[in-house]
């Protein structure tokens, strides 16, 4: 157990993390001894992981109601109370995962697997409740109250027995699992008591323990942050968009206005019928498509400044920021998004639109620009793709562009 310890503090101690590990009392292996002999500190109290089946919990809060003068609803969009949301969220705890760190995680998508309950009073907020669905399981996570609201379980079961819902949250209807189960955590108090009240079980305890690496500040954000209706987001979309000219459309190419730095390949004829862009994480190593994705992150993490991150951008859909040193390698996610995508306009920018690439779907062309990223990445692609399509938004003279129709000879 200890040498499996060292290598996890290893590992993260590299990436810069802090690590959190969490203790459950079934555990086969006491973790605790070896982990606060490598230096991790206990967080918090010991809490109980509670377990219960829909139908118990559907019967056993059959007869909970609001209170007089209160009224339990679901956190939409627009909401007009989200500073006192986020107040009586924090104010709160401690929580199996704290409301900013699930909303994170979820990019803000509410309604699919994220499910924010609200207890309110005519004038103010008074109770928060949030529950997920847990990947591809059959359970559904309430993961924090900030009191014993069992008013948001009879929400919270219909919603999980809503296996459309849950479904999509996590891929094909055909393949994902129906939800069956509520899971809680909770530490010894009044929140306990009331789901044990309406049907939860103990079925163990959970401690969990903290450790941070030595030397310069660990990281305080995630590698990746999913973004949807986030501000910094849209104003970066509406940035390329006014500084590029950006045109969408079926028929217009190139739909931006390349800028002088600029290179443009022509990727429609490096793909078969065996291998798509949106499939490229399954591609072989030596397929040009997979070759093209690497030669651009590994020319984005070249250029890219000390703790700058950058921007996948997939039109229409979500975004993510994400720090490209800190995606891509061993245990840590896998990077976002990609430089080709079918059927989207895709984009992988800096936050200052400096450089970047811009991937057009129906004239399966890719236009990187910046001249530091271009002296990094422009050799390996042309090596890869073939002959340069344009130059400056100029064609080079072997492909014409006819923005009338789109066709390219």
């Amino acid at each position: 157990m200890a040498e499996l310890v060292g290598r996890l503090q290893s590992a993260f101690a590299a990436r810069g993390e802090p690590v959190e590990w969490r203790a459950y009392s079934h555990d086969p292996v006491r973790v605790g001894e070896p982990l606060r002999a490598a230096g991790f500190t206990a967080m918090g109290p010991d809490r109980t992981l509670l377990l219960a089946d829909l139908d118990e919990v559907a019967a056993g809060t059959s007869t909970v109601a609001p209170s007089k003068g209160l009224r339990v609803r679901r956190l939409d969009y627009g909401y007009h109370r989200e500073r006192s949301l986020d107040r009586l969220a924090e104010a709160g705890g401690p929580y199996a995962r704290g409301l900013a760190d699930v909303r994170e995680d979820h990019g803000n998508v509410l309604g699919w697997a994220l499910n924010v309950q609200l207890l309110e009073a005519d004038t103010r907020l008074v109770g928060v409740g949030w529950a997920e669905a847990v990947g591809w399981t059959e359970f559904v996570a309430v993961r924090g109250m900030t009191g014993p609201h069992t008013e948001f379980l009879p929400n919270w079961v219909q919603w999980a027995r809503n296996s459309h819902a849950l479904r999509l949250s996590t891929g094909s209807p055909r393949q994902a699992p129906g939800r069956r189960y509520l899971m809680a955590e909770a530490p010894d108090g009044p929140i306990r008591d009331a789901l044990l009240a309406v049907g939860f079980r103990a079925v163990s305890t959970v401690r969990s323990y903290a450790w941070t690496p030595a030397g310069p500040p660990p990281a305080v954000t995630r590698p990746v942050a999913m973004l949807i209706g986030d501000r910094d987001h849209d104003a970066l979309c509406a940035e390329f968009q006014d500084r590029f000219a950006f045109k969408p459309s079926y028929t217009y190419y190139p739909s931006i206005e390349e800028p002088p730095d600029s290179v443009t390949w022509h990727v429609g004829d490096v793909t078969d019928a065996c291998h798509s862009y949106q499939l490229r994480r399954n591609l072989p190593d030596d397929h040009r498509v997979a070759r093209l994705q690497k030669a651009v992150e590994r020319g984005l993490r070249a250029c890219v400044r000390p703790g700058e991150q950058l921007y996948s951008v997939d039109w229409w859909h979500q975004g993510y920021r994400f720090d490209p040193a800190r995606v891509g390698g061993s245990g840590g996610p896998t990077w976002p998004g990609a430089a080709c995508w079918e059927g989207d306009y895709y984009m992988l920018l800096t936050r200052d639109l400096r450089m970047g690439t811009f991937w057009h779907p129906w004239e399966e062309s890719l236009c990187v620009f910046g001249a530091e990223l271009l002296a990094e990445v422009e050799h390996d692609l042309t090596a890869t793709l073939g002959t340069v399509m344009r130059r400056g938004g100029r064609n080079t003279g072997n492909v014409w562009t006819f923005e009338s129709s789109g066709d390219a000879v």
